[in-house]
């Protein structure tokens, strides 16, 4: 007879590491990949590799080239291409009539990108392009110039991002409208398109995020906001707080772009502590939300400017950071969106349980026009008196414009260039 007295103990040890780390690995979150990740680079052949290594696809003769109406549509190079990020800059799509883009995604919501470069193409000339653009029953953008939006920026190419959740067995069709003057030519145009996957939680309230308590606070209104599907976003604003800016490739699979935080939005002088040693947590939070940053700032206003008529949702990211900080009540404070209160006792170790942990709080306050067609939306942090820690935390914001009733996100008109 074999004796497995010896071998026992080893496949004992064996089964308890195998467990450990079946237990380690199903219990963290990983960073998000993306179903659907579609990179158009409009007005080119073939596929190409941007500087950051994100691969493109031309959308000539690709099963993304645009349905035209009327008159078909153009491509063309810029005269001047820039010598950084050239893709998907350097080539666009062009037409003085409608034309639509259809993708075939799965269902569910989607980062939606538009990419531009305000510059001189061949064939076109810069100042004359307004146009309209929609995704489905979604108002984008509304008599819109590249032109006219960068005159007053020293960077000439830019991109917007929008939210749209496309339900099953629909396509997502993005029409670009050129505004119709008389006589008057006018054109619509568009360098690259980006549709990411987004979960569906991530900035839509689903059935899981009412399970868990994590519905926006509706400051001043209502006890609460609830995002829904039907609904599109736009994102005005994503700030690393304290820290340097994270390129798309460098965030958690849906290729955000964070801006570094320190800019001229910071109405107030905040201290910035930062430990690039911590190794962040994510017990509360899925790891997806957010790039782990070990920056943040304390005693802090903030003044971003918005257009009025809408709901803004503020997403407010937090993380002690201080690692002599163990317990709730050492570091309370009180957030003001808007000069109205949202959070009279804010505490993060309450929130997180632990230091190093991620946490988010979301917010949304209603922008009323009060004669003024913009407006500067203020974000306080204030320590409360009663805390033994005089000081106040945040890590990073995103902020988002929410489509009306009607589903349009389009704000002012702009006046149409004058024509030569």
């Amino acid at each position: 007879m074999r004796n497995y007295s010896m071998l026992t103990p080893f496949f004992y040890i064996f089964f308890l590491l195998f467990i450990f780390l079946h237990i380690t690995f199903t219990t963290s979150t990983p960073p998000y990949i993306a179903v659907d990740n579609i990179t158009l680079d409009c007005g080119s052949f073939g596929n190409s590799k941007a500087t950051d290594e994100r691969d493109w696809i031309g959308d000539i003769g690709s099963k993304y080239s645009p349905i035209k109406q009327n008159n078909k549509s153009n491509s063309s190079e810029a005269q001047r291409p820039v010598s950084n990020e050239s893709i998907p800059y350097r080539t666009a799509r062009f037409s003085y009539s409608q034309f639509t883009c259809v993708f075939l995604v799965t269902p569910g919501p989607k980062f939606v990108r538009l990419d531009f470069h305000s510059a001189a193409y061949s064939g076109f000339t810069k100042s004359k392009d307004f146009f309209t653009v929609k995704a489905g029953s979604f108002t984008l953008l509304r008599n819109f110039s590249s032109s006219i939006y960068t005159d007053s920026s020293d960077e000439k190419y830019f991109f917007k991002e929008f939210c749209i959740n496309v339900e099953k067995n629909k396509k997502l069709k993005l029409t670009f409208i050129p505004f119709a003057s008389g006589s008057m030519s006018y054109y619509a145009f568009i360098n690259g398109i980006e549709v990411v996957s987004m979960p569906t939680d991530m900035y839509y309230t689903s059935s899981s995020s009412i399970i868990e308590g994590k519905v926006p606070v509706y400051v001043g209104r209502s006890p609460q906001f609830y995002i829904n599907y039907s609904m599109a976003l736009e994102m005005v604003y994503r700030l690393s707080i304290g820290g340097s800016s994270i390129p798309p490739m460098q965030d958690t699979g849906m290729f955000r772009k964070w801006s570094e935080g320190m800019t001229d939005y910071l109405l107030s002088n905040g201290t910035s502590p930062r430990d690039p040693s911590l190794k962040l947590k994510y017990s509360k939070i899925p790891k997806y939300i957010a790039p782990g940053t070990r920056d943040s700032m304390s005693n802090l206003t903030w003044g971003l400017p918005v257009e009025t008529r809408f709901n803004y949702r503020v997403r407010l990211h937090f993380c002690e950071i201080d690692l002599g900080i163990h317990f709730s009540g050492t570091r309370e404070f009180t957030i003001y969106i808007d000069y109205q209160l949202a959070e009279e006792t804010a505490d993060v170790i309450l929130w997180a349980d632990d230091n190093n942990t991620s946490y988010y709080k979301d917010y949304v306050v209603m922008i009323q026009n009060k004669g003024e067609d913009s407006h500067t939306l203020a974000i306080d942090l204030h320590p409360r008196t009663d805390a033994t820690l005089s000081d106040a935390i945040l890590n990073g914001v995103e902020v988002f414009k929410l489509g009306d009733l009607s589903g349009n996100l389009a704000g002012l008109n702009m006046v149409p260039p004058l024509m030569d």
